[in-house]
């Protein structure tokens, strides 16, 4: 499945990286180089979101959520420490899923990996209903 990406996306996602800073051509090819990652994408990916819970049961699969990280050690090692070893919530999981390609919101994940390139993230369309959940560990 080849993306296609309307023009008036495409400009919306120039303008977030002249925002950033770059330049025309600059953001041209960086664009370029996220869409043919997207497209490079197999069908079906595995994906890696962490979660807080109250405890194994509170676990609601039916409504995982949207934001999913590709690199399951980056999301660990970025976001685990710094954003939830300090809670009050009693169990930290990594839930990793599988998901067809086209379960991705192809606009939101360029966006984001536009935004925050460092995390590594694929955004799910429909709060990420049919995910096909293949493990939860806690961390």
């Amino acid at each position: 499945m080849k993306i296609k990406i309307p023009k008036k996306f495409v400009n919306h996602l120039l303008n977030l990286y002249q925002d950033l800073g770059l330049d025309y051509d600059d953001a041209k090819q960086e664009l370029g180089d996220l869409i043919n990652f997207m497209n490079s994408l197999p069908k079906e990916i595995y994906l890696y979101r962490i979660i807080q819970l109250d405890g194994l049961n509170t676990l609601d699969t039916k409504k995982l959520g949207i934001h999913y990280s590709y690199d399951k050690k980056n999301l660990i090692d970025s976001h685990y420490i710094k954003n939830f070893s300090y809670s009050n919530k009693k169990q930290t999981v990594i839930v990793t899923v599988k998901v067809s390609k086209k379960q991705i919101d192809i606009i939101e994940t360029l966006s984001n990996n536009i935004l925050y390139p460092n995390e590594k993230e694929i955004t799910l369309i429909d709060e990420g209903h049919g995910v096909t959940i293949i493990d939860v560990e806690e961390l």
